[in-house]
């Protein structure tokens, strides 16, 4: 009696688990069924994001440039790639800015330079920044990631120059492809240049070091996520409205 208890109870846990499963899966059908097209436009952004190499997870974001949108001056730029002058070899601008309270004007010409840190062989590294291009003579305005020796490295998609009259504030994304550890972010304009441009917000990623080698984003997709900030900024997950 005891072993045919024993094998009863048995037959009506299993049975008690089939419904059970059988209950989840129509309660997980109906859902779908009610909610096919917001399923289906995760669906489609879900593969966006790994198309993208960008997940739903919390990712932090650094900014390897400091005092980028110039409201602290020269603080950490230089007009020496040897050393940290706290200099800017352009004005910087009270009356024409993107976001703060100035910009750096670039009139005729001049570069300055900041020092890059945080960065390996082969990483991608992404630049965005703010420019507007009142007037052109010659030349453009240029900015970019360059070695001690003054070489740029590797541009893998954007440009760094503007060489025509923009209206106002344009979004510029450049990603470079890292071939030296020893690295400069250059703004301004060379010697021969006859321009008129301001510059501000500019941000520095590394591209690699957040989300992974072969996962980087496209410059499209940073230009339209990644804003302007200092420091640390979160992206919580992919906008598939951008």
């Amino acid at each position: 009696m005891k072993k045919l208890n024993e094998k009863g109870f048995a037959v009506a846990v299993i049975l008690y688990a089939s419904a059970t499963i059988l209950v989840l899966v129509l309660i997980l059908i109906l859902s779908v069924l009610s909610t096919s097209s917001k399923n289906t436009l995760s669906l489609v952004d879900m593969v966006k994001e790994q198309v993208s190499g960008v997940t739903g997870d919390a990712l932090q974001l650094y900014n390897l440039t400091t005092n980028g949108g110039f409201e602290n001056h020269a603080v950490a730029w230089s007009t020496s790639i040897s050393e940290v002058t706290n200099s800017l070899t352009n004005q910087l601008d009270p009356s024409v800015f993107h976001s703060g309270k100035q910009s750096l004007k670039v009139s005729p010409n001049g570069l300055q330079w900041q020092s890059l840190k945080t960065v390996n062989l082969n990483d991608q590294i992404y630049v965005g920044s703010f420019v507007y291009m009142e007037e052109v003579k010659s030349g453009a305005f240029d900015i970019s990631i360059v070695t001690r020796n003054g070489s740029s490295l590797p541009v893998l998609s954007g440009s760094s120059e503007i060489s025509y009259p923009t209206d106002g504030f344009i979004h510029q994304g450049v990603i470079y492809q890292v071939t030296d550890t020893e690295l400069l972010l250059q703004v301004g304009a060379s010697k021969n240049a006859n321009i008129s441009a301001y510059v501000d917000d500019i941000v520095v990623v590394n591209l690699t070091k957040i989300f992974g080698s072969s996962k980087e984003p496209s410059v499209e997709w940073c230009n339209s996520n990644i804003k302007y900030f200092n420091g640390v900024m979160t992206i919580t997950n992919y906008d598939s409205s951008e």
